[in-house]
């Protein structure tokens, strides 16, 4: 049986080996992506991507970890560009100061685009030395779903929704597409890629994505729930600018409902799958 504590801790060894470097002359943009890397992120997308893994493979992690670290390191970047006075000017994230507050916006910058191309430097690497024609095509097939979702028509997508619109321009159906091209792509990719590399059938990949989307929407109402009991006054445009908090609890567990549904007729292992996703979406309960 897979044990969560266990896998993170490989995780974040792995994510570890991956940013050993000597000093350089570039060293300031290293230490500015595992600042923002190593703050006290919860490994949500790598974990999801792990633990789909085990509930349908019995191979090595090797296999599924440089994917994982390329979705962290894909979640990370968007993170410290989001922060970025351009789009939405935070000083704090998880209760530390943003990465350009601690070495300015353009190294900032720099350190985003450097932790997107590491994602892709990983994978290729990883990539390259595949011998077995089948798994070659798994992964390729992983990297293209992962660069879909976080491109144009996925989290790139959702974030110029987030800054291009005005607040009066907000509609109840912008604000939900947004939430499933910023927030659910990603969760929903890191959650079918780890069943592509699983060499999970098509039509239960179909099932996956469902299960993922659902999930990654009701992940981004809780969110908007614990916002608003953090802070009632923020003032930004979430479902809670449409919805009331009853009416998006409702939704946040038809969602539940409509994902558990999706993996009703596959054999999960262990279960640990539903059991880390259904903290996910409680965390205002």
């Amino acid at each position: 049986m897979t044990d969560i504590d266990s896998l993170l801790e490989k995780f974040n060894n792995y994510l570890s080996s991956l940013l050993e470097y000597d000093e350089s002359s570039q060293h300031k943009v290293i230490d500015s992506m595992k600042y923002s890397l190593f703050s006290g992120g919860k490994r949500i997308r790598p974990m999801l991507t792990l633990l789909t893994f085990c509930e349908f493979s019995d191979d090595s992690l090797d296999k599924i970890l440089p994917f994982a670290a390329a979705i962290e390191m894909i979640h990370t970047y968007s993170l410290i560009h989001d922060d970025l006075p351009a789009m939405d000017n935070d000083d704090f994230r998880r209760e530390k100061p943003t990465n350009h507050k601690v070495y300015t916006e353009g190294i900032a910058i720099l350190a985003g685009d450097g932790l997107l191309n590491m994602s892709m430097e990983t994978l290729l690497r990883h990539i390259e030395n595949i011998e077995d024609s089948k798994d070659l095509k798994l992964a390729i097939r992983a990297m293209k779903y992962i660069y879909n979702a976080t491109g144009v028509n996925g989290m790139i997508g959702g974030q110029t929704i987030d800054i291009d619109f005005n607040v009066s321009d907000y509609t109840e159906e912008i604000c939900e597409n947004m939430y499933k091209l910023k927030t659910a792509a990603l969760i929903r990719a890191s959650i079918v890629v780890g069943g592509i590399i699983a060499g999970v059938e098509a039509d239960n990949i179909t099932k996956l994505s469902k299960f993922g989307e659902s999930i990654g929407i009701a992940y981004q109402f809780e969110d908007d729930l614990l916002d608003e009991d953090k802070d009632p006054n923020c003032g930004e445009i979430n479902m809670l600018y449409f919805k009331s908090k009853e009416e998006l609890k409702s939704e946040i567990i038809e969602l539940t409902k409509i994902s558990y549904d999706a993996l009703e007729d596959l054999e999960l292992k262990d279960n640990l799958l539903k059991s880390f996703v259904a903290k996910l979406i409680n965390r205002s309960r």
